[in-house]
């Protein structure tokens, strides 16, 4: 089966009063979205790659800004690493407007493939979508709602981030030296010009490097003479996962998600 082919849908739900959402409550629904919807496949968690999120009209004009994009992406990709879970595709996370007075947040988590043409509206007469729990906020009797089909479609708008840097990890050693680990591919040894500058004898001078696969970094020896070893077990290749030391030549280095 392959990843792009799966379609999935359902609401997350948080309670906020309309205009009250804030960023860390925001955050906390995409991450436990990203939870729910994981799936094995070919022995591998994956989850969804897009999501989209409605919000009020008063939240979406309020956190439609890029920090709150960076933050919505660093988090589900922190969550990727930390929970050793893999993802296919580009991370693509929207908000949307709906005009409504309900009082929840709505997230749609999806599998989708980078060669999909991305609609600014989703099918929702074709996706399965589940009833959402309402609280109780009024204390009245209703604590379910079927989602409006007509006025979603009626109301959405894609708000589109810019291009930003994203910092996910930190390589460490034990003089304190750190590097930030991005989506971009880096270099470690004892040649000046690597991203990772090791002063170490029993370095090569490009020794390793770590690339970003499946939104996960991953440790790849550059055929150095002594090695690269995790755990005492020399590798070629690792995907690395939180709290992780690997050694090369005299140097230990430790992998951290960051929080």
């Amino acid at each position: 089966m392959k990843i792009a082919d799966v379609i999935s849908s359902q609401f997350a739900n948080i309670f906020q009063k309309r205009g009250e959402l804030e960023p860390p409550a925001l955050i906390k629904a995409i991450e436990r979205e990203v939870a729910r919807k994981e799936k094995s496949i070919d022995g591998l968690n994956i989850v969804p790659n897009d999501y989209t999120i409605f919000l009020s009209e008063e939240d979406f004009h309020r956190l439609s800004a890029d920090r709150i994009f960076k933050a919505l992406h660093e988090s589900v990709e922190r969550k990727v690493i930390r929970e050793n879970y893999f993802m296919d595709g580009t991370l693509n996370i929207k908000l949307e407007k709906m005009f409504r007075g309900d009082e929840l947040i709505k997230i749609i988590s999806r599998y989708t493939s980078d060669a999909e043409i991305v609609e600014s509206t989703i099918d929702l007469e074709n996706d399965v979508l589940s009833q959402t729990l309402l609280e109780n906020l009024d204390e009245d009797n209703s604590s379910t709602i079927i989602a409006n089909k007509t006025k979603i479609l009626a109301s959405m708008k894609t708000a589109t981030p810019k291009i930003i840097s994203y910092d996910l990890a930190v390589i460490t050693d034990s003089q304190t030296a750190e590097l930030v680990l991005g989506e971009r591919q880096i270099y470690i040894g004892r040649k000046d010009t690597n991203d990772f500058i090791l002063n170490d004898d029993g370095a090569s001078r490009v020794h390793a490097y770590i690339s970003y696969e499946r939104h996960r970094h991953v440790l790849n020896d550059a055929e150095s003479l002594n090695g690269t070893f995790i755990n005492k077990k020399r590798i070629t290749r690792h995907v690395l996962k939180n709290g992780d030391k690997f050694t090369i030549g005299n140097t230990t280095l430790i992998y951290k998600v960051l929080s």
